[in-house]
Protein backbone atom coordinates (compact mmCIF):
# COMPACT_ATOMS: atom_id res chain seq x y z
CA UNK A 1 0.00 0.00 0.00
CA UNK A 2 2.79 2.77 1.34
CA UNK A 3 4.67 1.81 -2.11
CA UNK A 4 1.60 2.14 -4.18
CA UNK A 5 0.79 5.58 -2.33
CA UNK A 6 4.45 6.82 -2.93
CA UNK A 7 3.94 5.87 -6.54
CA UNK A 8 1.18 7.66 -6.86
CA UNK A 9 2.43 11.26 -5.44
CA UNK A 10 5.54 10.47 -7.70
CA UNK A 11 2.64 10.18 -10.83
CA UNK A 12 1.15 13.31 -9.63
CA UNK A 13 5.05 15.47 -9.48
CA UNK A 14 5.78 14.43 -12.57
CA UNK A 15 2.85 15.36 -14.13
CA UNK A 16 2.58 18.88 -12.44
CA UNK A 17 6.22 19.18 -13.68
CA UNK A 18 5.71 18.65 -17.31
CA UNK A 19 7.15 21.30 -19.69
CA UNK A 20 4.11 24.39 -19.87
CA UNK A 21 4.95 24.14 -23.33
CA UNK A 22 3.08 20.84 -24.35
CA UNK A 23 -0.14 22.11 -23.41
CA UNK A 24 0.16 25.85 -24.57
CA UNK A 25 -1.62 28.27 -25.26
CA UNK A 26 -5.02 26.91 -23.80
CA UNK A 27 -6.74 30.23 -23.89
CA UNK A 28 -6.47 33.49 -25.49
CA UNK A 29 -3.20 35.32 -25.07
CA UNK A 30 -2.59 39.14 -24.61
CA UNK A 31 0.15 40.92 -27.01
CA UNK A 32 0.55 44.35 -25.40
CA UNK A 33 1.34 47.26 -28.08
CA UNK A 34 2.79 50.29 -26.42
CA UNK A 35 2.25 52.25 -28.85
CA UNK A 36 -1.11 53.88 -30.44
CA UNK A 37 -2.72 52.21 -33.51
CA UNK A 38 -1.35 52.41 -36.89
CA UNK A 39 1.92 52.77 -35.91
CA UNK A 40 5.13 50.20 -36.71
CA UNK A 41 4.98 48.41 -33.30
CA UNK A 42 0.46 47.90 -34.25
CA UNK A 43 1.32 47.29 -37.38
CA UNK A 44 4.03 44.35 -36.84
CA UNK A 45 2.02 43.26 -33.94
CA UNK A 46 -1.35 42.56 -35.98
CA UNK A 47 0.67 40.70 -38.32
CA UNK A 48 2.45 38.83 -35.69
CA UNK A 49 -0.60 38.15 -33.65
CA UNK A 50 -2.68 36.98 -36.67
CA UNK A 51 0.09 34.46 -37.37
CA UNK A 52 0.52 32.66 -33.86
CA UNK A 53 -3.45 32.32 -33.78
CA UNK A 54 -3.04 30.73 -37.30
CA UNK A 55 -0.54 28.15 -35.55
CA UNK A 56 -1.83 27.80 -32.22
CA UNK A 57 -5.34 27.92 -32.63
CA UNK A 58 -5.77 30.32 -29.86
CA UNK A 59 -6.71 34.19 -29.86
CA UNK A 60 -3.53 35.94 -29.92
CA UNK A 61 -5.35 39.68 -28.88
CA UNK A 62 -3.46 42.95 -29.17
CA UNK A 63 -4.13 45.49 -27.25
CA UNK A 64 -2.48 49.06 -27.12
CA UNK A 65 -1.25 50.87 -23.97
CA UNK A 66 0.36 54.12 -25.52
CA UNK A 67 2.52 56.48 -23.50
CA UNK A 68 5.71 57.13 -21.86
CA UNK A 69 7.43 56.44 -25.48
CA UNK A 70 6.43 52.51 -24.75
CA UNK A 71 6.87 52.48 -20.84
CA UNK A 72 3.15 52.43 -19.92
CA UNK A 73 2.89 48.82 -22.22
CA UNK A 74 6.27 47.51 -19.93
CA UNK A 75 4.53 47.67 -17.07
CA UNK A 76 1.44 46.56 -17.79
CA UNK A 77 3.48 43.67 -19.15
CA UNK A 78 5.34 43.27 -15.52
CA UNK A 79 1.81 43.76 -13.83
CA UNK A 80 0.76 40.65 -15.59
CA UNK A 81 1.30 36.87 -14.30
CA UNK A 82 4.54 35.76 -16.25
CA UNK A 83 3.14 32.71 -17.55
CA UNK A 84 3.55 33.55 -21.33
CA UNK A 85 0.20 34.70 -21.61
CA UNK A 86 0.72 38.23 -21.87
CA UNK A 87 3.93 39.62 -23.90
CA UNK A 88 4.57 42.98 -25.86
CA UNK A 89 6.23 44.57 -29.18
CA UNK A 90 8.66 46.45 -28.12
CA UNK A 91 10.84 48.58 -30.65
CA UNK A 92 14.40 49.04 -30.65
CA UNK A 93 13.30 53.10 -29.16
CA UNK A 94 10.95 52.09 -26.17
CA UNK A 95 13.05 48.93 -24.91
CA UNK A 96 16.60 50.26 -25.95
CA UNK A 97 17.35 53.95 -27.26
CA UNK A 98 14.75 55.52 -24.70
CA UNK A 99 16.43 53.55 -21.78
CA UNK A 100 19.75 53.33 -22.19
CA UNK A 101 20.32 57.56 -22.05
CA UNK A 102 17.94 58.00 -19.17
CA UNK A 103 20.21 58.47 -16.30
CA UNK A 104 17.14 56.88 -14.15
CA UNK A 105 15.93 54.53 -16.52
CA UNK A 106 12.17 52.60 -15.35
CA UNK A 107 13.85 49.17 -16.13
CA UNK A 108 17.24 47.03 -16.96
CA UNK A 109 16.52 46.52 -20.85
CA UNK A 110 19.58 43.68 -20.17
CA UNK A 111 17.59 41.94 -17.06
CA UNK A 112 13.77 43.24 -16.71
CA UNK A 113 13.07 41.60 -20.53
CA UNK A 114 12.91 38.31 -21.92
CA UNK A 115 13.40 38.82 -25.46
CA UNK A 116 11.07 36.26 -27.59
CA UNK A 117 11.93 36.86 -31.33
CA UNK A 118 13.17 39.52 -33.65
CA UNK A 119 10.66 40.23 -36.70
CA UNK A 120 11.95 42.52 -38.92
CA UNK A 121 13.90 45.85 -38.84
CA UNK A 122 12.88 49.30 -40.62
CA UNK A 123 14.52 52.58 -41.43
CA UNK A 124 13.42 56.43 -41.45
CA UNK A 125 12.63 58.81 -44.10
CA UNK A 126 13.30 62.45 -43.83
CA UNK A 127 9.79 63.94 -44.71
CA UNK A 128 8.22 67.33 -45.54
CA UNK A 129 5.22 69.06 -45.71
CA UNK A 130 4.08 70.32 -49.79
CA UNK A 131 4.02 73.36 -48.31
CA UNK A 132 7.96 73.61 -48.10
CA UNK A 133 9.66 74.88 -50.85
CA UNK A 134 12.13 71.88 -51.32
CA UNK A 135 12.49 69.17 -53.26
CA UNK A 136 15.92 67.61 -51.96
CA UNK A 137 18.26 67.19 -48.48
CA UNK A 138 20.75 69.78 -50.03
CA UNK A 139 17.75 71.89 -50.55
CA UNK A 140 16.51 71.29 -47.23
CA UNK A 141 19.43 71.81 -44.90
CA UNK A 142 20.44 75.31 -47.22
CA UNK A 143 16.40 76.05 -46.40
CA UNK A 144 17.15 75.04 -42.26
CA UNK A 145 20.50 77.59 -42.19
CA UNK A 146 18.48 80.24 -43.61
CA UNK A 147 15.83 79.83 -40.53
CA UNK A 148 18.18 78.58 -37.76
CA UNK A 149 16.09 77.44 -35.23
CA UNK A 150 12.54 78.18 -36.78
CA UNK A 151 11.98 74.82 -38.53
CA UNK A 152 9.59 72.11 -36.11
CA UNK A 153 10.08 68.37 -36.32
CA UNK A 154 7.95 65.94 -34.93
CA UNK A 155 8.67 63.02 -33.18
CA UNK A 156 7.16 60.17 -30.72
CA UNK A 157 9.57 61.55 -27.76
CA UNK A 158 13.05 61.66 -26.36
CA UNK A 159 14.78 58.59 -27.23
CA UNK A 160 12.15 57.12 -30.01
CA UNK A 161 14.42 56.30 -33.18
CA UNK A 162 12.21 59.07 -34.90
CA UNK A 163 13.97 61.86 -32.75
CA UNK A 164 17.07 59.51 -32.68
CA UNK A 165 17.31 59.98 -36.31
CA UNK A 166 16.60 64.22 -35.81
CA UNK A 167 19.28 64.09 -33.50
CA UNK A 168 21.51 62.66 -35.87
CA UNK A 169 20.57 64.62 -38.95
CA UNK A 170 21.38 67.61 -37.01
CA UNK A 171 24.39 66.77 -36.05
CA UNK A 172 26.08 65.65 -39.35
CA UNK A 173 24.23 68.71 -41.46
CA UNK A 174 24.90 71.44 -38.67
CA UNK A 175 21.32 72.43 -38.44
CA UNK A 176 18.45 73.02 -35.90
CA UNK A 177 15.39 72.93 -35.24
CA UNK A 178 12.51 73.33 -32.89
CA UNK A 179 11.11 69.86 -31.49
CA UNK A 180 7.49 68.80 -31.17
CA UNK A 181 6.56 65.64 -29.20
CA UNK A 182 3.64 63.64 -30.11
CA UNK A 183 1.98 60.31 -28.42
CA UNK A 184 2.62 58.69 -31.86
CA UNK A 185 3.95 58.39 -35.48
CA UNK A 186 0.19 58.58 -37.05
CA UNK A 187 0.19 61.99 -34.69
CA UNK A 188 2.99 63.50 -35.87
CA UNK A 189 2.28 62.45 -39.54
CA UNK A 190 -1.35 63.70 -39.20
CA UNK A 191 -0.05 67.54 -37.64
CA UNK A 192 2.54 67.16 -40.68
CA UNK A 193 0.31 66.99 -43.26
CA UNK A 194 -1.74 69.62 -41.75
CA UNK A 195 1.26 72.25 -42.11
CA UNK A 196 1.40 72.46 -38.36
CA UNK A 197 5.11 71.39 -38.49
CA UNK A 198 7.67 71.14 -41.07
CA UNK A 199 9.25 67.99 -40.98
CA UNK A 200 9.72 64.39 -39.64
CA UNK A 201 12.29 62.14 -39.85
CA UNK A 202 9.81 59.04 -39.21
CA UNK A 203 10.22 55.63 -39.97
CA UNK A 204 9.55 54.33 -43.12
CA UNK A 205 6.37 52.25 -42.95
CA UNK A 206 4.35 55.29 -40.90
CA UNK A 207 4.72 57.63 -44.41
CA UNK A 208 5.24 55.45 -47.20
CA UNK A 209 1.69 55.20 -48.03
CA UNK A 210 1.52 59.25 -47.98
CA UNK A 211 4.39 59.82 -50.02
CA UNK A 212 3.07 57.33 -52.61
CA UNK A 213 0.16 59.83 -52.53
CA UNK A 214 1.93 63.09 -52.84
CA UNK A 215 0.15 64.17 -49.51
CA UNK A 216 3.73 64.77 -48.79
CA UNK A 217 7.17 65.29 -50.24
CA UNK A 218 9.39 62.27 -48.84
CA UNK A 219 13.44 63.61 -49.45
CA UNK A 220 15.85 60.78 -48.02
CA UNK A 221 15.97 57.55 -46.20
CA UNK A 222 18.25 56.26 -43.51
CA UNK A 223 18.99 52.91 -44.44
CA UNK A 224 21.97 51.65 -46.16
CA UNK A 225 19.94 50.70 -49.64
CA UNK A 226 16.90 52.06 -51.14
CA UNK A 227 13.61 50.92 -49.93
CA UNK A 228 11.82 48.74 -52.65
CA UNK A 229 8.33 49.96 -52.35
CA UNK A 230 10.01 53.34 -53.22
CA UNK A 231 12.85 52.81 -55.14
CA UNK A 232 13.22 56.41 -56.39
CA UNK A 233 13.70 57.79 -52.83
CA UNK A 234 17.57 58.29 -52.35
CA UNK A 235 19.54 57.31 -49.30
CA UNK A 236 21.31 59.76 -47.04
CA UNK A 237 24.14 58.71 -48.63
CA UNK A 238 23.06 59.20 -52.25
CA UNK A 239 21.98 63.00 -51.13
CA UNK A 240 25.04 63.77 -49.80
CA UNK A 241 25.14 62.98 -46.38
CA UNK A 242 26.90 59.74 -45.33
CA UNK A 243 26.61 60.00 -41.63
CA UNK A 244 22.81 59.80 -41.43
CA UNK A 245 22.61 56.25 -41.51
CA UNK A 246 20.97 54.11 -39.28
CA UNK A 247 17.54 51.31 -38.91
CA UNK A 248 15.39 49.94 -36.06
CA UNK A 249 13.93 46.76 -35.62
CA UNK A 250 11.07 45.34 -33.84
CA UNK A 251 10.99 42.56 -31.58
CA UNK A 252 8.91 40.36 -29.00
CA UNK A 253 9.31 40.20 -25.67
CA UNK A 254 7.71 38.41 -22.33
CA UNK A 255 8.60 39.00 -18.70
CA UNK A 256 12.15 37.76 -17.57
CA UNK A 257 10.63 35.26 -15.46
CA UNK A 258 8.13 33.81 -17.93
CA UNK A 259 8.89 29.97 -18.66
CA UNK A 260 11.77 29.22 -20.96
CA UNK A 261 10.36 26.36 -23.09
CA UNK A 262 7.34 28.76 -23.83
CA UNK A 263 10.20 31.83 -24.80
CA UNK A 264 12.00 29.02 -26.86
CA UNK A 265 8.59 27.85 -28.75
CA UNK A 266 7.19 31.26 -29.45
CA UNK A 267 10.73 32.31 -30.67
CA UNK A 268 10.79 29.40 -33.04
CA UNK A 269 7.45 29.66 -34.21
CA UNK A 270 7.63 33.40 -34.97
CA UNK A 271 11.02 33.10 -36.61
CA UNK A 272 10.14 30.65 -38.90
CA UNK A 273 6.98 32.36 -39.60
CA UNK A 274 8.78 35.42 -40.73
CA UNK A 275 10.88 33.75 -42.95
CA UNK A 276 7.83 32.44 -44.93
CA UNK A 277 7.59 33.85 -48.51
CA UNK A 278 3.76 35.34 -47.91
CA UNK A 279 4.74 36.51 -44.67
CA UNK A 280 7.93 38.27 -45.98
CA UNK A 281 6.19 39.72 -49.05
CA UNK A 282 2.99 41.07 -46.34
CA UNK A 283 5.93 42.92 -44.15
CA UNK A 284 7.80 44.13 -47.23
CA UNK A 285 4.30 45.31 -48.80
CA UNK A 286 4.30 48.19 -45.70
CA UNK A 287 7.55 49.18 -45.18
CA UNK A 288 9.54 46.70 -43.36
CA UNK A 289 12.14 44.28 -44.07
CA UNK A 290 11.72 40.84 -42.18
CA UNK A 291 14.16 39.34 -39.93
CA UNK A 292 13.34 36.45 -37.82
CA UNK A 293 15.69 35.67 -35.28
CA UNK A 294 14.45 33.00 -32.50
CA UNK A 295 15.05 33.25 -28.48
CA UNK A 296 18.52 32.87 -28.43
CA UNK A 297 19.84 34.92 -31.23
CA UNK A 298 17.55 37.54 -30.77
CA UNK A 299 18.40 37.43 -26.84
CA UNK A 300 22.28 37.99 -28.16
CA UNK A 301 21.03 40.78 -30.70
CA UNK A 302 19.45 42.49 -28.09
CA UNK A 303 22.39 42.74 -25.72
CA UNK A 304 24.38 44.19 -28.00
CA UNK A 305 22.02 46.37 -29.25
CA UNK A 306 21.99 47.88 -25.76
CA UNK A 307 26.23 47.98 -25.91
CA UNK A 308 25.43 50.31 -29.24
CA UNK A 309 22.90 52.12 -28.82
CA UNK A 310 24.38 53.22 -25.73
CA UNK A 311 27.34 54.49 -27.19
CA UNK A 312 25.89 55.72 -30.23
CA UNK A 313 23.29 58.04 -28.36
CA UNK A 314 26.76 59.19 -26.23
CA UNK A 315 28.37 60.06 -29.36
CA UNK A 316 25.80 62.21 -30.95
CA UNK A 317 24.86 64.06 -27.33
CA UNK A 318 21.27 62.77 -26.37
CA UNK A 319 20.39 63.14 -23.19
CA UNK A 320 17.41 63.63 -20.83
Amino acid sequence: MRVFFLSLVFAVICANAAPAAETYPTHPVRLIVPFPAGGIADLSGRLIAQGLQEKFKQPFIVENKPGANGVIGYHALMQAAPDGYTLMMGTVGSVVINIVMDPHPPFDPLHDLAPIANAAEYATALVVNNAMPVNSVKEFVAYAKAHPGKLTFGSTGIGALDYTAAQLLMKEAGINMLHVPFKGGPEALNSLMGGSIDCIVEVFPVVMGQIQAHTIKGLAVTSPYRQPTLPDLPTFKEAGFPGVELTGWLGLYGPPTMPEDIRQMLGHAVAGMVKEPAMQQRFRAIGFEPTGQDANAFAAYHAAEVVRWKTFTSEIGMSR
